[in-house]
């Protein structure tokens, strides 16, 4: 039955949205009409867990100093760390952007169908409706982020951001938004969310009223709203504010450190769409970690011993728990999404408590000592710095840089050089953004190119 409601949707294979699709109303299949017909598609973990996770390869987290390294990545994603002008083949789909919308077409189709839908608890049904606003809210939030430029309050009214489609149809013209009309949108789902969500869930991947609050926290803070996000992370905070102690793990993280289902730090399991696991840190990454000798991330998530990488300092958290990584909100994101909002609104102590707070379940208890900043200049700083640390390979770094590069005092420059070719990203360059496939706008004519020279 459940596979058969997926199938009865239409569910997408391929863009998620445009008009290549399956008979919304297939011969001789169910569709969904009832309460638990509804509840059975939001409980599809296969396709609204998977979202994006080329991201990575496009920041300044990673770099590859050997040819083995090299070989591990494929042509499009090799062209993605190279910041090349085009990626995709003709025929190549966008895992990230299929999955991000296969996502808003099943919120869609609980939104519209639980219009008429009267069996069911009151509470059961707000609660489905919400789940299914925050999904479609983190589809638009990470799509808006890959495939359009970074949120300027000056021209985000005219700048082009990705399809804004709020019905489950299969044939809707895909022009593109406003980045301020999908921000406008989402911002709006995530408000109508809270008012219907409740505050526990039975799986780590259905959404809380404290998903919401933090995908508003997300959200505000790339918009440079720092007020907004300060209120929102307290909110989540408010609710759900547990830590692991990295110190209780590190002595055996294969068989202590917490599965993303089972980890109290999870507030929405939201996973990566690609098979990459090993990631091979830039200098300047590993630069960051400083105490890497007290730093129990550095100890439990990175190694140079394993194959196929020997001597090289490679990233692979997710072998821990044979889990794919996490790019979905967290209770850590929030407590450093608080902290920098105290520290860019000079309150420097409230910045200090909330990254120690943090900071002591990372480093070693008995080489622990306390942050100090004198100013808020000095605070941000210091949160920044961790921030990049604690979310490093978990969906931020791009969206990060891209917002930073509109300060002077955070933009850079980032260079690759492979086999005698130097490959430059410089800050608000246009290959911050990714394509759109050339593909999926032969499908649909309608849907513009990004910029990419």
């Amino acid at each position: 039955m459940f596979r058969t409601l997926i199938y009865a949707a239409a569910l997408m294979t391929l863009a998620g949205c445009g008009r290549d699709y399956l008979d919304i109303k297939p011969k001789g299949k169910v569709i969904p009409s009832t309460y638990k017909d509804y509840r059975l598609l939001m409980n599809n973990s296969n396709d609204l867990v998977s979202s994006y996770g080329a991201d990575e390869m496009a920041s300044d987290n990673v770099e590859y100093y050997e040819q083995q390294g090299l070989d591990y990545l494929g042509t499009a994603t090799f062209r993605i760390h190279t910041w090349q002008d085009d990626v995709w083949m003709s025929t190549d789909n966008d895992a990230q952007w299929s999955n991000l919308y296969k996502q808003v077409y099943l919120a869609n189709v609980v939104v519209e169908g639980m219009k008429t839908v009267t069996d069911g608890a009151e509470k059961e049904r707000n609660q489905l409706v919400g789940e299914a606003l925050v999904h479609r809210a983190f589809a638009y939030l990470s799509l808006v982020n890959l495939y359009a430029v970074q949120y300027d309050a000056s021209s985000a009214a005219s700048d082009k951001g990705v399809p804004l489609l709020l019905a489950p149809t299969t044939d809707a013209k895909l022009n593109r938004a406003s980045v301020k009309a999908v921000y406008d949108q989402l911002l709006a789902d995530l408000s109508q969310a809270a008012s219907l969500l409740g505050i526990t869930s039975t799986s780590a991947y259905e959404p809380t009223l404290a998903a919401a609050y933090a995908l508003q926290a997300r959200a505000y803070l790339l918009r440079g709203e720092y007020s907004e996000a300060l209120k929102a992370a307290t909110k989540t905070l408010e609710i759900k504010n547990k830590l692991t102690d990295y110190n209780t793990a590190v002595a055996d993280p294969r068989n202590t450190f917490p599965e993303n289902r089972s980890n109290p730090e999870t507030i929405l399991m939201k996973t990566v769409s690609n098979s990459y696991a090993w990631f091979s840190l830039s200098k300047d990454l590993q630069a960051e970690f400083k105490d890497s000798l007290i730093d129990l991330r550095y100890k439990i998530l990175f190694t140079t011993t394993t194959d196929p990488f020997k001597g090289h300092l490679y990233y692979y958290g997710e072998f821990l728990s044979f889990d794919a990584r996490l790019v979905g909100p967290t209770v850590p994101e929030m407590y450093l999404v608080r902290a920098e909002c105290n520290a860019r609104l000079n309150n420097v102590a409230a910045a200090i408590q909330d990254l120690d707070l943090l900071r002591k379940m990372r480093i070693a208890t008995a080489a622990y000592v306390p942050s100090a900043a004198a100013t808020s200049e000095e605070a941000l700083r210091l949160v920044l710095s961790e921030r990049r640390r604690e979310l490093c390979f978990k969906g931020h770094r791009l969206f990060d840089m891209k917002r930073l590069n509109k300060d002077p005092r955070f933009a850079k420059t980032v260079t690759h050089t492979y086999n005698g070719q130097t490959y430059t990203l410089k800050p608000n360059d246009y290959h911050y953004v990714f394509p759109v496939a050339p593909k999926l706008i032969q499908l649909n004519p309608e849907l513009e190119p990004n910029e990419r020279k």
